[in-house]
Formats: structure tokens, C-alpha cells, sequence
């Protein structure tokens, strides 16, 4: 457990730089998580993974809170340890802030809508919507399923008990593994092209902790072929809303 922080350390003005320091250390706990998440994905134990997987989503979250207060801190604002305050304390704030990658699909009958046309556009709005609802009850959905992944609890139902090994299936951790890599891989990208100063400071820190691209494929968890890496790259990009 890290030690109390005294009353000085929570009130003391934290730098843009300092902030970015922070940012890619979270950068590099999420890449810890996620390629031990896969690990025990590889070897079966689901709900592990899964535990790790969102806990993985929850370090990118915090390396989002680091990076937008270094650019407040950078901008002048006084930033502190207290008054970043819950969004670092909290778990649904850092699940907000990562962002989790979502799908938003309807059924349709008959032919799709010619592209371009006004039932085209209605369709859009109306996945788009879908997509916001999603996002926005995402964060709960990982807290949730995440403690049914690590908790032996006792339920009024049969079977009586929640077994986290026998609850969890290969599905629900693919499910959020799969978030997991991709928002880790299009905010690793992201940083990349930031091209302002805190964005740059960060992704200095990256490089410096050598954190490299998502190597795994998303079907199967092994290692991609350099080939593939790109495409999956680029699927990801597309399907959860990342710029190419």
C-alpha cells in the first residue's frame, strides 16, 4: 500500500512536466496489465484476465487525467494532488476517462440505404446515439463485471454462489480484453501525434520506457505477423471511432 501523502505533498503545485512524467508511467502500468492479461488468457483463466484487462482501461484512464491537467498546468492553471482528487481515487472517473471502446449495431431488413442519401443520415444519428448510451454505461459494466470476476460472493439464486472461475467465460474476457487492446493501442497512437508540448513530453516518455504497439492478434491472442499489425491497427481504428 503506497504511504499517506501529507497535507503539503496534496496542496504542492505540480509542473506540466511532472504531469507527463505521470502520464507515460500510467502508460506503462496499462501495457503491464494488458500483456498480463493476455498471458492468462493464453493459459485460460478468464476472470483474471478479465480483472486485469479492466484494471488495464482504468491506468489508461489515469494517463488521460495526468495528460489533460498537464496541459491545464502547462496553460497556467494550478494543479495539484488535491485537486485532481477523486478522479484519481475513484474507479468510474478513470473508466470515463479511458474511454472503453464500444460497437453499436442495429438489425436492418431489406436493402441498406443508398450512401449519401437522407435515410443514410437518420441511420447514422441513430447509431450514433446508440453508441453514446454505451459509452456512457461502459464504465458501470466494467465495475460490475469486474467484481464478479474477483469476488466469491454468496447469491440468492441458484447455484448459491458466484465462482469468479466458472462465471467468467472465454467470451466475457475476450469481450474486455479486446477493449482493452484497442483503446490502449488508438490512445498510444494518439500520444504519438500529439504534437503540443505536453503531448511531445509524454510520448518522449514512452520511448524512453520503449512501450511498443499492441503485438497480438485479436481472434486468437498469439503474436501477429508484422504484416497484420497494421491491419489490426487500422480495424480498430475504424470500428471503435480512432482516427487513421
Amino acid at each position: 500500500m503506497a504511504p499517506k501523502k501529507t497535507s503539503a505533498q496534496i496542496k504542492a503545485p505540480l509542473s506540466a512536466d511532472v504531469l507527463a512524467t505521470g502520464a507515460a508511467y500510467a502508460m506503462e502500468q496499462a501495457w503491464y496489465l494488458l500483456k498480463d492479461a493476455v498471458l492468462l488468457m493464453q493459459n485460460g483463466r478468464y476472470s483474471n484476465s478479465l480483472v486485469l484487462a479492466t484494471f488495464c482501461l482504468e491506468q489508461l484512464g489515469r494517463a488521460e487525467i495526468y495528460r489533460e491537467n498537464a496541459k491545464q498546468a502547462f496553460a497556467g492553471k494550478p494543479i495539484t494532488l488535491g485537486s485532481m482528487g477523486r478522479a484519481l481515487t475513484d474507479h468510474l472517473p478513470k473508466l470515463l476517462k479511458a474511454q472503453i471502446p464500444v460497437t453499436a449495431a442495429m438489425t436492418l431488413y431489406g436493402e441498406p440505404p443508398a450512401p449519401g442519401s437522407q435515410a443514410a443520415r437518420e441511420l447514422a444519428k441513430r447509431l450514433a446515439a446508440m453508441r453514446k448510451v454505451l459509452e456512457n454505461e461502459a464504465p458501470k459494466k466494467a465495475l460490475d463485471v469486474r467484481m464478479r470476476a474477483l469476488h466469491v460472493d454468496r447469491l440468492p439464486h441458484f447455484p448459491g454462489w458466484n465462482r469468479p472461475s466458472k462465471a467468467i467465460t472465454r467470451d466475457d474476457a475476450d469481450s474486455w480484453l479486446s477493449a482493452a487492446d484497442v483503446r490502449y493501442g488508438l490512445l498510444r497512437s494518439e500520444l504519438e501525434r500529439d504534437n503540443s508540448h505536453v503531448g511531445k513530453r509524454i510520448w518522449a516518455g514512452i520511448e524512453r520506457l520503449q512501450l511498443p504497439e499492441s503485438p497480438w492478434d485479436l481472434w486468437t491472442w498469439q503474436e501477429d505477423t508484422a504484416v497484420d499489425k497494421q491491419t489490426i491497427k487500422l480495424m480498430g481504428e475504424r470500428a471503435f471511432g480512432g482516427q487513421a
